[in-house]
């Protein structure tokens, strides 16, 4: 059976398998390391070290397969669901193609439109009887992204087949999984976390977060007791190998903890609660998806992707989430080679069967490129096949005037039918100018400084003296000031102490830098405990 690569290209990691065409059998598989920068929310920045690092890797695995099948993620990669009547699956793409514009604000012509089918229903007429239409998932990624795929793979040596979609990739590959019941699967990465409801094998829901463990490492290479001047890669795997994670975001006593022992309770805190609003988020989806579906209950909620092989992030999100959660380890018909401790099968999800929806946001002018070579081995058959296409076109003209005009009949009788529409959308437009008036009007009764009163007589009680404060600002919601203190060890304490603020509902820092002298500069964020109702100091 034909092998053909399939690679997923996040922020940190590369990941490459060789799989069979069908996608239920991986023969060989990879991860190495992006070196920081050079990929940015999907996007290839540096092609040419990212092609030659991947190449040398190729043969030192004595993987000779060349044809290629990406799958990207990013959050410049747009989604939508769409219901297009019922036609012949050939005329799909240029249908959407045609009303792109009215599924997506954007300029098309910078843009790749793909889609993939999730269901075919049947719309009951107000008249009597059904009609059939297709339940789309339609795509549109940044031509740019497969400008950059297109560039890599050359380098790399490869012929570039196709581009798939993250989120289209897992769902691929679960599906015959989660057939039956109510399943979540949430694949972790870096800077960005994707969650899909599956419901008996169809797709529910898909949303994306831009929240990851990126801000995770940042933390453990903020404090000493996990490790001195850590690099992101070295950073990451201290999660991997070392429980950095306390079983929840409460946290636990250290009041009868040595020193020691509380500094490193401290610092696993703040690592957790880096994971804060992540899990938060994924929560609120779960409640979003219950409130519309009253009796929904999940049969089970599966976590994959670079997160899943941190040490105590299951068992964080079981206990916040109050459901089992499990690592995706194996899955329904797909085998896979022996991983070692430091992989699994969660790691490579997205490159088991990226080709299955038919979803490719490969460039077009790539596309026909690929299409010319193949087609000019076959030009005297076509010149042939063309005669004989000519006397049928001819037949199909009056068969076509015929669909044509009981088209246009239909969507005549649809017009006639949705006529009050205009009437309740001129209501919603009136409603919704009034409703800005009051908000404006209510806007004149802010206050947004009410929380920085006692903030700062908070401050000036509880913190040391000290402490230099460089910048400070505050709005009606949240205060920020950046300060200096003596060192690391004074930095952890400033914050633990900032956590006790009657007056502050979240503490949070977006990272320390240290000085030749020992001065630890950093930033920190807080957000009031009773903030303003509506904030408009930036108005």
């Amino acid at each position: 059976m034909a092998k053909i690569l399939t690679i997923e290209i996040d922020t940190a990691q590369i990941r490459v398998a060789e799989v069979d065409s069908r996608g239920q059998h991986i023969y060989r598989c990879f991860v190495l390391p992006v070196p920081q920068g050079a990929v940015d929310d999907g996007q290839i920045r540096d092609t040419k070290s990212l092609g030659k690092l991947l190449k040398e890797e190729l043969i030192a695995q004595g993987i000779k397969t060349r044809k290629v099948f990406f799958v990207a993620g990013s959050s410049r990669i747009a989604s939508r669901e769409v219901r297009i009547p019922f036609v012949k699956k050939d005329r799909i793409q240029s249908i959407i193609q045609e009303n792109a514009t009215d599924y997506f604000p954007i300029d098309i012509s910078s843009y790749v439109i793909s889609y993939s089918m999730i269901d075919i229903e049947s719309k009951e007429q107000e008249t009597g009887g059904s009609i059939r239409q297709y339940h789309l998932m339609v795509y549109a990624a940044p031509t740019s992204i497969s400008a950059a795929f297109r560039e890599f793979a050359e380098v790399a040596g490869l012929n570039m087949t196709g581009i798939g979609f993250t989120g289209d990739s897992v769902y691929s590959a679960v599906k015959t999984t989660f057939a039956d019941g109510l399943h979540m699967l949430v694949k972790i990465e870096f800077d960005s976390t994707s969650i899909t409801i599956i419901k008996d094998g169809d797709l529910a829901l898909q949303r994306n977060i831009n929240y990851g463990v990126d801000s995770a490492i940042e933390t453990v290479r903020a404090f000493p007791q996990f490790g001195e001047n850590l690099s992101q890669q070295e950073a990451l795997m201290v999660l991997h190998d070392r429980r950095c994670l306390q079983d929840s975001l409460n946290g636990i006593d250290t009041s009868d903890m040595d020193i020691q022992d509380q500094l490193l309770e401290n610092a696993k805190m703040e690592v957790t609660e880096s994971f804060r609003y992540m899990v938060g988020n994924i929560s609120r989806i779960m409640d979003y998806y219950i409130s519309r579906n009253t009796d929904a209950t999940f049969s089970s909620i599966q976590i994959c992707g670079l997160g899943a092989g941190i040490k105590g992030v299951r068992r964080l999100l079981a206990n916040e989430l109050a459901q089992r959660v499990e690592v995706v380890y194996a899955l329904d018909k797909c085998t896979y080679p022996k991983f070692s401790e430091e992989e699994g099968l969660y790691l490579y999800t997205a490159v088991i069967s990226p080709m299955r929806s038919g979803v490719n946001l490969m460039e077009k002018t790539t596309r026909k490129k690929k299409e010319n070579k193949d087609s000019l081995s076959g030009a005297v058959l076509i010149c042939v096949v063309g005669v004989a296409a000519g006397v049928a076109l001819t037949a199909a003209g009056v068969a076509s005037r015929v669909y044509q005009q009981h088209q246009q009949d239909y969507l005549n009788q649809r017009i006639n039918e949705e006529s009050s529409i205009e009437e309740i959308y001129n209501a919603y437009n009136t409603a919704q100018e009034q409703y800005q008036n009051y908000q404006n009007m209510y806007q004149y009764t802010n206050t947004p400084n009410e929380g920085l009163k006692a903030f700062l007589e908070e401050m000036e009680q509880k913190m040391p003296s000290d402490i230099t404060l460089d910048t400070f600002s505050s709005d009606g919601s949240q205060v920020s000031f950046s300060m200096r203190v003596s060192g690391k060890s004074a930095a952890a304490n400033t914050l633990m102490q900032l956590r006790t603020f009657e007056s502050l509902a979240t503490v949070t820092t977006t990272g320390l830098e240290e000085d030749e002298a020992g001065t630890v500069a950093m930033s920190v964020i807080c957000t009031y405990a009773n903030p303003a109702p509506l904030d408009n100091t930036e108005e």
